[in-house]
């Protein structure tokens, strides 16, 4: 059973190194990003910020309203600040492109579990549920098992210029004072949607069992 034991976390500096080794990353790339050089060297650190900044459910919130806000007819109410906004939009571009940067170290793996190995690793996840605050919901067992496999899954069907493409037309439809007539793909705002709400989740059960981790070694 050793081999259940939770996946190995990607807070290594000496992994990070590779990963940047690897996507031949200099300063140079910097204008394709909207992260500062330390953190294309250490995108873990994003995933930090992003949880600190505030805790799920509050991130899940905004994310529904942005939505909301692109499938109905409803225009953004100037009593509402367009700063925050602005500010949920330029974090979940830099989660992806964290995301994007982690993916390559986070290639998923399918063993082959006989039914006591799942019923084990299911009652683990149980149990880190009454230990964990917020824990997600949209996340399959696999992916609760290992949620880095998310930075992978994430870029299937749409690339990170994708995303970038997508998110940006969204916060222009998001923020205009008036009803567009184009009409949005809502298949592709579900889908990006439900993508961006497991990398939320995802990202919060890696920094909460972090901490867990320093907890326990401290």
């Amino acid at each position: 059973m050793h081999g259940l034991e939770f996946p190995k976390g990607i807070y290594s500096y000496h992994t990070n190194q590779e990963i940047m080794k690897a996507k031949n990353i200099s300063t140079k790339a910097l204008l394709l990003y909207n992260l500062s050089q330390n953190e294309i060297e250490n995108p873990t650190i994003i995933l930090n910020d992003f949880c600190l900044h505030d805790h799920l459910p509050a991130h899940l919130e905004q994310l529904k309203h942005w939505r909301n806000l692109l499938i109905s007819n409803k225009t953004y109410k100037r009593r509402n600040c367009p700063s925050d906004l602005f500010l949920h939009y330029r974090m979940t571009i830099k989660l992806l492109e964290a995301a994007w940067l982690l993916k390559e170290k986070s290639t998923p793996n399918h063993p082959t579990l006989d039914k006591t190995e799942q019923a084990l690793i299911k009652y683990l996840l149980n149990k880190e549920q009454q230990e964990i605050t917020f824990y997600p919901t949209s996340l399959s067992m696999e992916e609760l098992w290992n949620p880095r496999i998310l930075f992978s899954k994430l870029f299937k069907q749409y690339k990170l210029k994708d995303y970038r493409r997508i998110l940006q037309y969204w916060m222009s439809e998001a923020l205009s004072p008036f009803c567009s007539d184009e009409v949005l793909m809502k298949a592709e705002i579900i889908i990006v949607y439900e993508n961006l709400q497991k990398l939320y989740e995802a990202c919060w059960l890696i920094y909460e069992r972090a901490n867990k981790t320093q907890e326990i070694q401290n």
